[in-house]
């Protein structure tokens, strides 16, 4: 193979010179094919053709890009800059100004979608199977905030096994981030343990299910796994009996429980067209049964949840969903979990910290202290919700584009945890200086100096109170010119025992 280096071609000379070949001693070049046939930003894409020893530069429109030549086969890869996107001209230039050129359609690569996901609830170590769109071409996932491992990646699955350091029988989301974009998962993912055997209802013979029983209306409790029934695998089709909530029921296992601890006992489900379209379900518990409230049901995939105090040391968890006559609903991914053993949550002391609120370019709880007009809303650049904070430093000192927190309530001693997600513009952003700092009514406390990058980065500061009330002060004015995107800033209370 041999390697061609890039150059700075003086393209607009051999543009305007250009030629056929009856106009040189130059074999006729020839492009035959051009692969893949849908082509994204990033992609390698491979010519072949004749005569391509004679090939000195390749050019994306008026741009020069560098080039692999192997015998008959270039190869070069798309630029990732958004001018890659649309039509393009693919130029090869000769010796004497001669060229060959073809069309080529540059797509924007698709957005990852993530349409179910199984188990709802799993421990460190275990695995995690996604099912949607546009999951390969993955740079990371996490579960909550920490990176997952991949066990394995394709367009339309994705397997993570869950990483160590999350608390356990706490709700969390689960993020994937590709070439195309973002993805979070809908509902709450627990890092635990089902205490439901085959919550996930893929165990048993034809449409029985291993580890339930049918108490009531048996005859419209039913396997499937059709398209667009099934929620993940194998699912239990359920048609409602009518009248009352018990008549059609599901019910798992007897499993121990604690008697008065927390449990919050789940499910996907949705209706199929007609009368269970805004139907109604409910959980309930055997023995000494505990009853949730009515669940409306639509024709639309939902996790629904219900929490209760356990007060019986084995415990059912029942699906009544005999109600409205005829209804037919789509059940998957049982899940119970202890969630008073995830323990005194921390709390998220700011307000606003994802820059939601606020009209134009001004952030409801927030103030800017220096640099008011380079301190404004972003709506393309976000990490989560739909604004963010666009930050352009003024140069200089820290605080010279600064924005503040309304300062809240904090007790003298204590240690609280300040955190950001930050991400670098173009340019001289891509390597800048930022740092958070404190006002309030105590000394002033100053974060060391942090470097930004193109990517969006978690930069956490843990900070021992000194006062009876703290602001977070974001200080982004060192790298003169530099363009910072900010969302999702928090400032984190310890668990109250």
């Amino acid at each position: 193979m041999r390697i061609v280096s890039l150059f700075l071609a003086f393209f607009a000379l051999i543009f305007a010179t250009s030629c056929s070949t009856d106009d040189s001693d130059i074999p006729e070049v020839v492009i035959n094919s051009v692969a893949p046939d849908v082509i994204y930003p990033g992609d390698q894409v491979q010519l072949q053709g004749e005569n391509f020893n004679e090939v000195l530069f390749v050019f994306l429109d008026r741009d020069q890009i560098p080039f692999q030549l192997d015998n008959d086969i270039i190869t070069v890869t798309i630029p990732t800059s958004g001018g890659s996107i649309g039509e393009k001209t693919l130029t090869l230039v000769m010796p004497d100004g001669y060229t060959v050129t073809r069309q080529m359609t540059i797509v924007p690569r698709p957005v990852p979608i993530i349409e179910a996901l199984s188990p709802s609830a799993a421990q460190e170590g275990e695995e995690v199977r996604i099912i949607g769109t546009s999951l390969d071409n993955l740079q990371a996932a996490y579960i909550g905030d920490i990176e997952a491992s991949v066990v394995s990646s394709t367009s339309t699955e994705l397997v993570l096994t869950v990483p160590s350091g999350l608390q356990a029988n706490v709700p969390a989301q689960i993020r994937i981030v590709t070439n195309g974009g973002e993805a979070t998962s809908s509902g709450n993912f627990y890092v635990g343990d089902n205490l439901l055997v085959n919550g996930d209802l893929e165990s048993g013979d034809g449409d029985e299910f291993s580890n339930w029983g049918k108490w009531n209306g048996g005859e419209g409790l039913t396997a499937t796994t059709a398209q667009g029934e099934a929620y993940f695998g194998r699912s239990l089709r359920a048609v409602a009996v009518g009248g009352d909530a018990w008549r059609t029921q599901f019910v798992s296992d007897p499993v121990a429980t604690e008697i008065g601890m927390e449990y919050t006992l789940s499910i996907w489900i949705k209706a199929a067209p007609g009368p269970g379209n805004g139907g109604n379900i409910r959980f309930s518990t055997n023995p000494n049964a505990l009853y949730s409230g009515n669940y409306n049901i639509t024709n639309e995939w939902q996790q629904i949840e219900w929490t209760f105090t356990a007060n019986s040391e084995q415990t059912r968890a029942v699906l009544d969903l005999g109600a409205v006559a005829n209804a037919t609903y789509y059940v998957d991914n049982i899940t119970l979990v202890a969630t008073e053993l995830g323990g005194p949550q921390p709390t998220d002391l700011l307000l606003n910290g994802g820059f939601e609120e606020g009209d134009g370019d001004d952030f409801t709880n927030w103030s800017k202290l220096n640099g008011a007009d380079l301190l404004t809303a972003s709506t393309d650049e976000v990490r989560s919700g739909s604004r963010a904070l666009r930050a352009e430093a003024a140069g200089g000192n820290p605080w010279n584009t600064q924005i503040a927190s309304d300062p809240v309530p904090t007790q003298n001693g204590v240690e609280y945890t300040a955190s950001l997600w930050i991400k670098a513009g173009n340019g001289v952003a891509n390597g800048g200086i930022i740092r958070m700092s404190t006002n309030g009514n105590g000394d002033a406390q100053y974060q060391a100096d942090v470097t930004v990058t193109n990517e969006w980065q978690k930069v956490e500061w843990q900070i021992t109170a000194n006062s009876s009330e703290t602001g977070i002060v974001l200080d982004l004015g060192t790298t003169e010119g530099a363009v910072y995107f900010i969302d999702d800033v928090s400032f984190i209370e310890p668990p109250q025992e």
